[in-house]
């Protein structure tokens, strides 16, 4: 998977902007996520987890446990283990919604953001699960060290500093990343892109249009518009010789060979993967 982004206004806040290389070799911009819209999507994400812990705490409330560690009977024992595990997304909330969701959280999701390789590809398990590892360096390192050194004025004190130490390195990061992010090659970046017209890779097709090129199938979403921004820009510039690269790129990834004038095989296969992805 690939990510492109044109930053075309403002922001008044922490931002980064990382150069990565796609399968066609072209640099592209990935705009990381502002410090203000991180720490707003962590806020989302805590609410959601507090709203989940009241949910346990009625559901505690309802099979009438002792949190002190008394069980009346049996009975509380079984409910205090269904307890147990319906606690479990509090723990793992983070890194379940960004394996499922390929780099999304809830408030991630809200606000426009999501984690991705500073190589451009799509993060794997072990990816998130560093950065999820990480989080307890990166947020609650203040608050874990309270807890263990123990004292009221110590554990008041460490609630404001929750994010600390994940705010100064992404302050200090030319990256915009967060040390789980440092270590599992990560960053997020914005990820609600507004296409305007002139760069959508739809094109008109006749009713009777018939495709050359099956090979488009292997081409992804991103890879065709990357093609056809990264073609347009050449034409602009009367760059022909990205043109031709980029032409040797489709090759190689499509595996055929061209035969035709390099601006009438990019057209032909951007027509192509346009027909092939409305029809399927």
């Amino acid at each position: 998977m690939f990510y492109k982004r044109n930053f075309s206004h403002k922001e008044y806040s922490t931002m980064a902007n990382l150069i990565v290389k796609t399968t066609f070799n072209t640099k592209l911009n990935l705009d990381t996520d502002s410090l203000a819209k991180r720490i707003f999507a962590f806020a989302i994400d805590f609410g959601v987890i507090f709203l989940y812990i009241i949910f346990i705490s009625w559901v505690m409330s309802w099979f009438d446990i002792d949190l002190g560690g008394t069980f009346k009977a049996d009975a509380d024992r079984i409910a205090w283990g269904w307890i147990s595990l319906l606690s479990l997304p509090i723990l793992f909330y983070t890194l379940f919604s960004e394996v499922i969701s390929g780099g999304y959280t809830l408030g991630k999701y809200a606000v426009g953001t999501k984690v991705v390789k500073i190589s451009g590809f799509q993060p794997t398990f072990v990816d998130f699960f560093i950065r999820w590892i990480f989080r307890m360096v990166d947020i609650y390192f203040f608050l874990i060290i309270s807890i263990v050194a123990g004292g009221a004025i110590s554990r008041i004190f460490s609630v404001y500093t929750i994010g600390l130490v994940g705010i100064i390195v992404i302050t200090r990061s030319k990256r915009g990343q967060r040390l789980g992010d440092v270590v599992a090659g990560t960053s997020v970046i914005k990820s609600k892109v507004q296409h305007s017209m002139n760069i959508t890779i739809l094109k008109e097709l006749s009713a009777d249009y018939k495709p050359l090129y099956t090979q488009v199938l292997k081409l992804s979403d991103n890879d065709a518009r990357i093609i056809k921004e990264t073609y347009e820009s050449a034409r602009k510039m009367n760059d022909y010789k990205l043109i031709r690269k980029l032409v040797v790129k489709l090759e190689t990834v499509m595996n055929i060979k061209n035969e035709s004038d390099p601006n009438v095989f990019i057209e032909r296969v951007l027509k192509d993967f346009n027909y092939y992805t409305q029809n399927m």
